[in-house]
């Protein structure tokens, strides 16, 4: 079958490759999309290590079913349309057998391995993955959109993380494909949203997906305007979608007393951050990281985007065939729309 495999750091080839098969337990899927996503640029330009070459990447796929690994699979079938989550956890470690995995997102799985990241992905024309990764979804959803519900559900994890039990007022820090994405599914839940960027086109895109307040984080002081839009109590949940040092301390000081910071972005491995640990104490402020989807954010997601709640079409920038995945990367490498997507 045809593949884009990635050769070395900057250079991915168009190659036939090995065809998938699937071995029990599994299902083997005809790949109609594949979204493209930072973390694949940072193996893409070597900023992460691939774990061997010739590597294929890709860990956002949606397709059909042409195959089942046996018999024992009962409902799904060849011809459906499936989605796959890409996080296969292990199922038996302490976190997984805690329902930390299940309650709090597949990160907390000490044994997990994903799709296109610690494995061979989805730039390519077929794929075998476990059945309990597979996700059937509507006919009214196009495999374009379909090949974005995993990092709207890694978003929707975050943002359920940040949520108290009454919607309030949430900041955005960086208006990229996450930051819009959580924009919206604030809104969803009533909050009202404030975001910030460095880029005026995205800027204007926030305003256009519901955004109440949007900043110029250079040209504005953030954290000012966000204690005068809360009257000078602070938002009850602030997300990062950029991950900074600067970033992440500022965002610790725009929370109210009680409020809730999430980080969402990933950083530099020797990123390291600072904060006023007595205001901590007292204000009580919730600091925690979110990554990957639980299976509850990953169905929120699904039945969102088949609801049309959420706006594809503005965030869905460029899409190419597989020969095209090489200029998609880069596209995405150099911050060129939103988002991309590859559609065989």
């Amino acid at each position: 079958m045809k593949a884009a495999v990635l050769i070395e750091p900057g250079k991915v080839e168009i190659r036939q490759v090995a065809d998938a098969a699937a071995k029990p337990g599994e299902v083997l899927i005809e790949v109609k999309s594949c979204g493209v996503c930072a973390t694949d640029v940072k193996k893409f330009t070597g900023a992460s290590k691939a774990p061997f070459l010739p590597f294929i990447l890709g860990h956002e796929p949606a397709g059909i079913i042409t195959n089942l690994g046996d018999d024992s699979i009962k409902h799904l079938a060849p011809g459906d349309r499936v989605a796959v989550a890409p996080v296969i956890t292990c199922g038996h470690c302490a976190g997984c057998q805690s329902d930390r995995t299940a309650l709090e997102g597949m990160g907390m799985c000490e044994n997990y391995v994903v799709v296109g990241f610690s494995m061979n992905g989805a730039f390519c024309e077929r794929i075998a993955v476990p059945v309990q990764n597979v996700v059937k979804i509507p006919d009214s959803l196009a495999f374009k959109d379909a090949a974005i519900i995993e990092p709207v559900a890694a978003c929707a994890n975050g943002v359920l993380r940040s949520a108290g039990t009454t919607p309030g007022c949430a900041v955005v820090l960086g208006a990229g494909f996450m930051g819009l994405v959580c924009l919206q599914l604030y809104k969803v839940l009533g909050y009202r949203v404030l975001i910030s960027d460095l880029l005026p086109e995205r800027l204007e895109l926030a305003k256009q997906l519901g955004a109440d307040r949007v900043m110029h984080a250079q040209e504005e002081d953030v954290e000012k305007i966000v204690h005068e839009f809360t009257g000078g109590l602070g938002a009850d949940g602030v997300l990062c979608a950029i991950g900074s040092q600067p970033i992440s301390e500022s965002a610790i000081r725009m929370a109210r007393k009680g409020g809730r910071v999430v980080m969402l972005a990933s950083a530099g491995h020797d990123t390291q951050v600072s904060f006023n640990l007595n205001k901590l104490h007292y204000d009580q402020t919730i600091i925690t990281g979110s990554v990957s989807y639980t299976n509850t954010s990953y169905q929120w997601a699904l039945e969102l985007m088949s609801q049309g709640r959420l706006g594809c079409e503005h965030l869905i920038s460029a899409t190419g065939k597989l020969d095209e995945v090489a200029d998609l990367l880069a596209k995405t490498r150099d911050h060129v729309g939103i988002k991309n997507v590859a559609l065989y």
